[in-house]
């Protein structure tokens, strides 16, 4: 059994990535003063260049969340290349990403110039580069394959041009949060993956890789991965895994009221002015109905795939509700219904391409955007 030092559960909260570095990451669900003043500061740093006189006009702001999906993040990657092409992509001010879409938010958080890696790395990957077998040593392994090759195409990708450029960003206002699941403390974690470029520490760069890994690292699967804190000066280690376990998709990182902050900070908001929410969901929403071979592995799979699209459809209009309550306009989209895979394989190239293909089609069109989450039962 692979050995490891846990923090203690009663300082779970009180773990450490970065000593003196404020807002690097957050609990979901829980009030954050850091993060909260980590998001005024956001707003500060975009309205220095404006002019102070009286009430100050609140920028546009445009979110965009991405969630989970494995391979059908090829979609979401086919997406953000027609969206540009379309003429219609905003700058993003915030950019959430978990599991599948955490690979793809760095690049959306950068923009139209990273297109051209987000088509590469979900068009010409197969399994070889996501996993290897590990045989009879996953009986005595903490999972059933090793994700050494996903971790080597992370750390091809995710380059100190990229960390510097998501640095650069977060100095100027904007925010990258990726999400992880926790499995010691059985919470989600939200990382400010800005926050941690900016600070200028040793292992800036290593930290952001492992958090990327492992909320892309389905459990069981993958192997967790194991991210070292400190608690008063005691070194220990996390276990994170998919984030996916925890939320298929995520909006704020912490309990935030943006109006409140806004209030704070004495800004006008005026009817013309809106903040606009995208959520692009790298797979389907309603039922796919059929047969189930009476085999085992059948069974498991299915229900696990029913079991995420439930949790998704939640999150999803959790995240409208949140929305509408802060005066947010909401915007989502979701792989067609009509679409039906070619390729039953995991990380099938030629099926990557066809999703690829079916989100950049859609980007393409003018107004690919639903309002209201789905009914039960529509597709």
């Amino acid at each position: 059994m692979p050995a490891r030092n846990p923090v203690p559960l009663d300082q779970a909260y009180r773990a450490q990535v970065f000593p003196g570095v404020p807002a690097v990451r957050a609990w979901a669900g829980s009030f954050s003063d850091q993060f909260e003043e980590d998001l005024v500061e956001s707003v500060r740093q975009e309205m220095r260049t404006l002019p102070q006189h009286g009430a100050i006009q609140a920028p546009i702001i445009n979110i965009l969340a991405l969630s989970g999906g494995a391979e059908y993040g090829a979609f979401g990657a086919g997406f953000m290349n027609g969206w540009t092409r379309s003429g219609n992509r905003p700058v993003f001010k915030f950019v959430t990403g978990i599991s599948a879409g955490a690979l793809i938010a760095p690049f959306a958080f950068l923009g139209p110039t990273y297109d051209p890696v987000l088509k590469e790395g979900f068009t010409t990957i197969g399994p070889r580069n996501i996993y290897r077998k590990r045989g009879l040593s996953a009986l005595w392994s903490d999972s059933l394959l090793d994700s050494a090759p996903l971790a080597a195409l992370i750390e091809k990708y995710i380059t100190d041009d990229v960390i510097r450029a998501v640095a650069n960003a977060h100095r100027q206002g904007r925010r990258l949060y990726i999400g992880t699941a926790n499995l010691d403390a059985d919470r989600l974690v939200v990382w400010n993956i800005g926050a941690i470029a900016a600070s200028g520490r040793p292992g800036a760069l290593e930290l952001i890789r492992k958090i990327i890994l492992a909320s892309s690292s389905i459990p069981v699967t993958f192997p967790p991965v194991l991210i070292n804190v400190t608690v008063d000066g005691k070194s220990y280690d996390e276990m994170h895994v998919d984030g996916g376990v925890k939320a298929q998709l995520f909006l704020t990182a912490a309990t935030i009221n943006m109006m409140q902050v806004r209030g704070k900070l004495g800004l006008k908001v005026t009817p013309e002015e809106s903040t606009k929410l995208y959520v692009v969901r790298n797979a389907t929403v309603g039922p796919e109905p059929e047969p189930v071979p009476r085999k085992l592995n059948s069974i498991m799979g299915r229900s696990l795939t029913q079991l995420l699209k439930s949790q998704a459809r939640s999150d999803l209009e959790r995240v409208h509700h949140f929305a509408h309550q802060q005066g947010f306009g909401f915007y989502w989209i979701a792989i067609p219904k009509e679409y039906k895979p070619q390729y039953k394989d995991s990380f099938n190239t030629l099926e990557m391409n066809r999703l690829f293909k079916t989100g950049y089609d859609l980007g393409l069109k003018k107004n690919p955007w639903r309002g209201e989450p789905p009914a039960i039962g529509q597709r």
